[in-house]
């Protein structure tokens, strides 16, 4: 039973290299290389952007918050400490 299995296993294995070697298989290989390395690409970049809005965010945007929130509980401690009219 093995002998008839290793008889049609080169037969099988030029098919598929004749499948592997059409045009047709070639372009297909191609256009899905550049569709992998564009898709890297674009999840690389997107990283990399992400990384410079979460670093822009902590450097500038949250001491501004801080500063805002600061001035508002001290305008409201002012506030209360003032006399009814």
């Amino acid at each position: 039973m093995s002998g008839s299995t290793a008889l049609t296993l080169p037969g099988w294995r030029s098919q598929l290299n004749d499948i592997w070697e059409h045009p047709n298989s070639k372009k297909a290989r191609r256009v899905a290389f550049h569709v992998v390395r564009g898709a890297k690409k674009f999840l690389l970049g997107t990283g990399n952007a992400a990384w410079i809005v979460g670093t822009t965010l902590l450097v500038m945007v949250m001491p501004l918050a801080f500063e805002i929130e600061r001035e508002e509980s001290m305008g409201m401690e002012g506030a209360m400490t003032l006399p009814p009219k």
